[in-house]
């Protein structure tokens, strides 16, 4: 395939993308490490108890296997779309896929927690090379028509990993072959990702459209920043926010506003920054971006919430709370396949509509609570979940298309980044502060507290979740006018 850009000018100076006739299969195959990535939490969330029972590990340990993988992945996405933009993005796609699967392999070989803890680290970087590699890619594939389809098989995959991910972890470990236990979860990895591997070549090479070189300045301050941002917001809540967490807290202000700073001077001084930060200029990126962290710490801070009432206040072990998370993954992954062609039709209604359903059905769900606080798997909750799932794939999948659409081509790779790194850290902040609401509202330890203190701290909980998805909606209606023709197109 084309080794070059895959953009040119047209005769009436617009961009006018030339696109390689195989695309849609190379489509298939980049969507693959998207996949791997989604199936691979999951599986490991269900996988954790049995990993801290033979590890011998202790419950913070536990609880860094999983959060280090989410901390090396926030801290490392912009800079890696900047790699990308350089060195070529199927190169960091090809370093990234073969660094997953090696860390993979290695994971499910140790027996140390300390050691597993950093491989998992090590995995959240490989990831970070390859996610925005893949948005990137798809960017500048496809011609403006085609872009929202292929955004929604994007979408669709996720959602796909979302809802089998957690059942398919509890069918390795139960199945238990070779009596390898939890390590078949990091061993099922090691023959998708070498299958990506072999496909890779059909995927074709691009890069920005100018001469670019790292900015080592920066990249030191937003990595560092983004530590001490992500890090005690994943750690915060489980250890009782120690004097430590709001200390990395504070110093990640100052860290992250030297960063502006310097990306600021460097392009007056016509440098090379590592963020443009003019791409804000672009009204539907400014505005996209406030509207995927509103929804995103919505969608996170329900996954959250719902999962602390069910294993803590309902009891339900971690394969019954996974049937409760299915109808909300099906309807996900059901909207996600035919998004394109309802935004086709009816345009950025679609998203506000998505995100008003999403709000509407948590709101539905306090009041299903006060009807029978016990059975979620009860059909009017199996109803509202589906629901809830067809408006998150209605807002979220299309919103890829609306943010990164705005962002030139040579930026594509700048543009994944930081639209990935705002998605995980709407995970790591919603989930800190919904941690402290659900905590404050129920009183009293997790043990001590009976059903009714659950049901009020889940419904108070709920009220702020589906607020955030009513703010994202507030947010949506002012890209109406503007997006309109691009989300059509």
């Amino acid at each position: 395939m084309s080794e070059q850009p895959s953009a040119a000018l047209s005769t009436d100076g617009m961009a006018e993308q030339q696109v390689d006739p195989r695309r849609w299969y190379a489509l298939a195959v980049i969507l693959l490490p998207t996949l791997l990535i989604s199936l691979n939490t999951y599986m490991i969330q269900v996988a954790l108890p049995t990993m801290q029972n033979s590890l011998h590990a202790s419950f913070s340990e536990a609880q860094l296997m999983v959060t280090g993988f989410s901390l090396g992945l926030a801290v490392a996405l912009i800079v890696s779309g900047k790699l990308g933009d350089i060195y070529g993005r199927k190169r960091m796609l090809l370093i990234g896929v073969s660094g997953f699967t090696v860390m993979a392999a290695l994971g499910g070989l140790t027996s140390d927690p300390t050691l597993l803890i950093a491989i998992r680290i090590v995995q959240g970087l490989a990831a970070a090379l390859i996610q925005p590699q893949v948005l990137s890619t798809m960017q500048v594939s496809f011609l403006p028509r085609e872009k929202a389809l292929a955004f929604g098989f994007y979408g669709a995959m996720i959602g796909f990993g979302f809802a089998f991910g957690l059942i398919l972890g509890g069918i390795l470990v139960n199945w238990n072959p070779f009596d390898l236990g939890w390590r078949t979860v990091f061993f099922f990895n090691v023959p998708f990702g070498i299958l990506v591997l072999l496909l890779l070549p059909i995927i074709p090479e691009s890069r920005g459209g100018r001469a670019q070189s790292i900015d080592w300045a920066g990249t030191v301050l937003l990595m560092s920043g983004l530590f001490l941002l992500v890090y005690p917001l994943s750690e915060g809540q489980k250890q009782g926010w120690p004097i430590w967490t709001w200390s990395c807290l504070l110093l990640a202000l100052p860290v992250l506003f030297a960063f502006i700073a310097v990306e600021i001077r460097k392009r007056k001084r016509d440098a090379s920054p590592l963020v443009d930060l003019t791409i804000f200029k672009h009204r539907s990126f400014g505005v996209g971006m406030a509207t995927v962290v509103l929804i995103y710490l919505s969608m996170f801070s329900f996954f959250f919430i719902l999962s602390y009432y069910l294993q803590f206040g309902l009891h339900y072990n971690v394969q019954y709370t996974s049937l409760i998370f299915l109808p909300l993954g099906i309807g996900f992954f059901l909207t996600s396949l035919v998004s394109s062609r309802i935004v086709r039709r009816w345009g950025m209604a679609v998203l506000k509509i998505g995100a008003l359903v999403m709000g509407g059905c948590i709101l539905l769900l306090i009041g299903s609570l006060y009807v029978d606080a016990m059975d979620l798997l009860h059909v009017r909750n199996i109803l509202i979940l589906l629901i809830y799932g067809l408006g998150l794939g209605m807002v979220t999948t299309p919103l890829v298309n609306v943010v990164l659409s705005a962002v030139p081509i040579k930026d594509a790779g700048t543009g994944s980044g930081l639209f990935t790194t705002f998605m995980y850290l709407a995970n790591s902040l919603g989930v800190a502060l919904i941690g402290i609401l659900f905590s404050a509202s129920l009183g009293q330890s997790l043990i001590e507290a009976e059903l009714p203190d659950y049901v009020r701290a889940f419904s108070t909980s709920l009220i702020a979740s589906g607020g955030l998805a009513l703010a994202a909606f507030v947010c949506l209606c002012f890209l109406t006018d503007r997006n309109k023709r691009m989300v059509e197109e």
